[in-house]
């Protein structure tokens, strides 16, 4: 809510609770700071000793959330290298929910995603195939390659 309300301002958690979970929390949830206090004897006379951090509970606080940060990445979607095998075999493709004849122009409820062999149309793409019409008969269940959809992924001239 403080985000909302002053966009152009970093804001900050001010633990006081025991454990790091709740600093952690508010990293997740777009702290840009946190203060923290530490202790070198959580008995130690004074009242706030008790919900500060000893050196281990600090590291630990930074490598979660560190962890966390890169966890949530930078808000670009994109596929890694590494995913890129595993994409390649399960990613979702457009299929047909129904038998749809040669001639036919697209709904959106005629089409389904799912993991379908032959790969066709990714499954992101299936706003783009609505109005579009297919070129030849599709089965119910088969995936709808981009050569049987007339105008698939060409501009519109202008």
């Amino acid at each position: 809510e403080y985000q909302k309300e002053f966009p152009d301002i970093p804001i900050g958690y001010s633990g006081h609770e025991s454990g790091i979970s709740i600093s952690v929390a508010a990293v997740a949830l777009g702290a840009k700071v946190i203060e923290r206090h530490i202790t070198l004897d959580k008995d130690a006379k004074g009242s706030d000793h008790e919900a500060s951090l000893v050196h281990s509970e600090l590291a630990e606080l930074v490598r979660s959330i560190r962890l966390v940060e890169r966890a949530l990445g930078s808000g670009i979607k994109q596929m890694l290298p590494c995913e890129k095998a595993c994409h390649d075999k399960l990613g979702k493709s457009v299929v047909a929910k129904v038998k749809i004849p040669k001639g036919t122009v697209l709904t959106l409820d005629m089409l389904a995603v799912k993991v379908a062999e032959p790969m066709g149309v990714p499954a992101e793409d299936i706003f783009q195939l609505v109005g579009k019409t297919v070129m030849e008969e599709v089965e119910e269940d088969e995936s709808l390659l981009s050569e049987v959809v007339d105008s698939y992924g060409k501009k519109a001239k202008s």
